[in-house]
């Protein structure tokens, strides 16, 4: 009997211990390292910045190696916040460059805790990311030499109709050569607006914004296809502004968001509320003047519906 109650009480102990461990997996399980940004910056007093070297106005690094931009001055607003929400004495700030093949995996794994670039935000991507309210609203737009035969230019600047027929597209498009970036929405465009209008047509991929201008102008390639902000970007920066022409006609839809870690509501809505405070105040104009200009009737549209109420 005793060796019997000996029995049942390492039974129970270690049943007791079995739960306890039970337990604490499931609150690890309930409480994921996603929900747990703040509570990082809280602890280090670090807040790491993931941005594009290349995607001027919005994120780019000037001649001295410092990030610079729109979404970077956004960026900038919301650690700020962040520094008073936490009580914290100082934040530092810590600039990651990533490209576009790596941005959104340096979110998951932790390379960065928000990503100020230039960044669509789409349903497949908030799959494995979250975004925050838009920032931006702009679409993809062709890049072209001054010099490109006019019917090309005409079809790709909507001079022609709005939908051109079929057969116009397919001979402003015959034995033509259009490039994008890898890993873009205006790759993902690109390849099958091609497909669908004009199968003879080739596209190629580039590694970088500045590889696709080059490339238009030495014509090795007819267009280059990006979002049209940033291409606006690139010509006002190039040696020879005057040797391109930019389409003035949109061919997709493009929301600008910040991207963080997907399921992290309590960082997503201190972003959410410096932005929507930001469009509210009116202090988003001198900000966006400062990079962009004046903003346009669509983007006030997109701060004004985007001004949340407390």
């Amino acid at each position: 009997m005793g060796s019997m109650r000996g029995v049942t009480r390492r039974a129970r102990r270690y049943l007791g211990i079995g739960l306890t461990l039970g337990l604490a997996g499931l609150i690890t399980w309930a409480q994921p390292s996603s929900a747990q940004t703040l509570e990082r910056v809280a602890a280090a007093g670090v807040l790491k910045i993931g941005y594009r070297k290349d995607a001027p106005p919005f994120s780019f690094e000037t001649e001295a190696g410092e990030a610079a931009g729109y979404t970077i001055d956004l960026c900038r607003k919301i650690a700020a916040d962040v520094k008073e929400e936490l009580s914290l004495p100082e934040i530092a700030l810590e600039y990651v460059a990533v490209g576009t093949e790596d941005r959104f995996r340096a979110i998951s794994n932790g390379q960065i805790d928000i990503l100020c670039g230039a960044a669509t935000a789409t349903l497949s991507r908030r799959e494995v990311v979250s975004f925050s309210l838009p920032v931006f609203i702009t679409g993809v737009s062709g890049l072209l030499r001054a010099d490109a035969p006019s019917f090309l230019r005409e079809v790709l600047a909507g001079r022609r109709p709005t939908v051109p027929p079929r057969t116009l597209v397919l001979q402003a498009f015959t034995d033509r050569t259009f490039a994008a970036r890898s890993n873009t929405t205006a790759e993902a465009w690109l390849k099958d607006g091609l497909a669908d209008l004009a199968t003879n047509a080739e596209m190629v991929t580039v590694p970088s914004h500045d590889e696709g201008v080059r490339r238009v102008l030495e014509g090795e390639v007819d267009a280059y296809f990006a979002d049209r902000a940033i291409l606006v970007g690139l010509v006002a920066q190039s040696a020879s502004p005057d040797a391109f022409e930019i389409s003035d006609r949109f061919f997709t839809y493009e929301p600008y968001a910040l991207a963080l870690l997907k399921g992290d509501e309590a960082f997503r809505l201190r972003i959410d509320r410096t932005l929507s405070r930001l469009y509210r105040t009116g202090e988003i104009d001198s900000i966006f003047g400062e990079h962009i200009g004046v903003p346009g009737e669509a983007v006030r549209a997109l701060f004004m519906i985007n001004s949340l109420p407390e």
